[in-house]
């Protein structure tokens, strides 16, 4: 059971440490720099901030890759074969031998696992990484030592495993198939330390060849440059900040460097999940209420009923059990405080029973604490912004942006009390099947789990997506409306009122069809959960 379980441990902890030490946390935020109610820190924002995901290129060539991709499959496909010869022994020579439970544990959790390092190389960039070295290098010492052991196991006497314990042979030595598993073994060894070797000549040393290299650019450059490039970042910095005026060259001219007073962002940002917590950290403030023990006290309660949510959900599956054995005992059982206690559990389960009535009851002022604190500090931030913002501004879009204060309330509400349950549900499931069961159904869980995560999170980026642009189209059409209703006079006076129908009809269409997407991608990924 051990080797799968470690191996995907260090999987998860090796790429976790690769995203926490790559991520740009510290370097490409902008930290607050002003301050709204209270003095908590609002959000520092760039005029130019048009967010273009950043095309991440793999520190290996495409054939390289393919190397490194075409080792993983043949390494994965080592556990096939360890399949085939156990399916093969126990059908064609010996009906009553088996390989066993610890087997077959090992050879599809360790298929899984595997499975897992191909995906990552051929769905993440850039790959393969530090991380991928450090799970290779890992699994190459744990399969040493597993083909050693099992080596000193098979050339001494030992038992032949059966269906029936009462059937088990003895072995005086290394059978034809027991050597086909070693082999087999061997040649996983092999390809684990091929990748290993590609990495660093492929990888390891080319990147230190152009760390050498940037290193010595100091005496290849001239001073004039480097100069002009500093003083060109300087400039260019100083003109970035929000809603600030700019110098002009003449007496009515601007500079023709001049930036805009507002940009729109039209892309996601290209981040990894650390920075998107490192960024999130700047609503924490506005999210715990820190001066009102009575709000505290609530928060808390509610974590606790999550927790007694849990325990429910874990008692239902556990009580249809009881009530199904009572009901099937021959002499005559009495199902009815076991259904008594059933029914209990079902009235206090789910977000729709009373525990999650009770929770949502008391989150209440606690999300009323948040939409405040956000609202005033988005109404204050925008009041705090330069002339020249506000003379380039669409009011519409504007008013719309501050009318969604309440998003980011039913984000984290969301995570905390339907993504991270569900996510400890999961996990519970998983150990409690294999303490009460057995372990092929933990592992069957287990593998189901994963892929359940994994869909829906590649689904959910593409749902981002497009639902960015819906959320800009909403936007676009609330600034048409609002602004030509402001407008009225104007639009009046020169006669406009088939362009702003025909503008404001164009903006709906726009954003009718970002809604058809967004919908069609979100029952698309209903019934691939499903």
């Amino acid at each position: 059971y051990a080797y799968p379980v470690l191996l995907l441990v260090s999987f998860l902890a090796a790429f976790t440490t690769r995203s926490i030490l790559a991520s740009n946390s510290n370097a490409n935020i902008t930290k607050p720099t002003t301050t709204g109610p209270g003095g908590k820190p609002l959000p520092a924002t760039d005029p130019t901030r048009n967010f273009v995901k950043k095309t991440v290129r793999d520190d290996v060539t495409r054939s390289q890759k393919l190397v490194f991709n075409w080792l993983s499959v043949f390494a994965a496909a080592t556990f096939v074969g360890n399949s085939v010869i156990a399916i093969v022994h126990a059908v064609s020579h010996n009906q009553e031998w088996w390989a066993g439970k610890h087997v077959v544990i090992y050879t599809v959790g360790a298929f899984f696992v595997y499975c897992l390092f191909l995906i990552s190389l051929l769905d993440s960039k850039p790959s393969p990484t530090a991380a991928h070295l450090a799970t290779w290098s890992f699994a190459a010492v744990l399969e040493t030592a597993l083909v050693g052991l099992s080596i000193a196991l098979y050339t001494h006497t030992h038992k032949q495993p059966a269906l029936h314990s009462s059937k088990e042979s003895m072995s005086f030595g290394m059978t034809s198939w027991e050597a086909g598993e070693i082999a087999i073994g061997i040649l996983r060894i092999i390809l684990l330390l091929a990748l290993i070797v590609f990495y660093i000549i492929f990888a390891v040393l080319p990147g230190r060849a152009r760390a050498g290299d940037s290193g010595n650019i100091g005496e290849t450059t001239s001073l004039l440059d480097s100069a002009d490039h500093e003083i060109g970042s300087a400039n260019t910095h100083a003109n970035s900040s929000y809603g600030s005026t700019h110098p002009v060259s003449g007496e009515h001219s601007c500079s023709d460097g001049a930036l805009p007073a507002r940009s729109r962002p039209t892309g996601a940002p290209s981040r990894n999940w650390w920075e998107y917590l490192w960024g999130y950290r700047v609503f924490f403030p506005y999210l715990w209420p820190s001066k009102n023990r009575r709000l505290q006290v609530l928060v808390v309660v509610c974590f606790l009923i999550v927790l007694a949510q849990r325990v429910v959900n874990l008692m239902v599956p556990n009580q249809v059990g009881k009530i199904v054995n009572e009901l099937a005992d021959k002499k005559g059982g009495k199902p009815w405080k076991a259904i008594i206690i059933f029914i209990f559990y079902r009235f206090v389960q789910g977000n729709n029973g009373l525990l999650g009535a009770i929770r949502s009851t008391l989150w209440i002022p606690v999300t009323q604490y948040s939409y405040r604190e956000l609202s005033v500090a988005a109404f204050e931030h925008v009041h705090s912004l330069s002339l020249d913002f506000h003379l380039g501004k669409k009011t519409g879009e504007v008013l719309s942006a501050l009318g969604k204060g309440n998003s980011i309330n039913t984000f984290l509400e969301h995570v905390t009390f339907q993504i991270v349950p569900m996510l400890v549900d999961l996990a519970v499931a998983i150990g409690y099947f294999l303490i009460e069961f057995n372990a092929y159904y933990a592992l069957a869980i287990s593998i189901i789990t994963f892929w359940y995560i994994y869909l829906t999170i590649r689904m959910a980026q593409r749902h981002a997506e497009i639902r960015r642009e819906m959320v800009n189209a909403d936007r676009e059409e609330d600034a048409v409306k609002n602004d030509s209703m402001v407008s009225y006079e104007t639009v009046k006076y020169f006669n406009a009122e088939a362009y702003e129908f025909n503008r404001y009809r164009d903006a709906v269409n726009k954003y009718q069809k970002a809604e058809y997407q967004v919908l069609f991608s979100l029952n698309l990924m209903n019934v691939s959960q499903n």
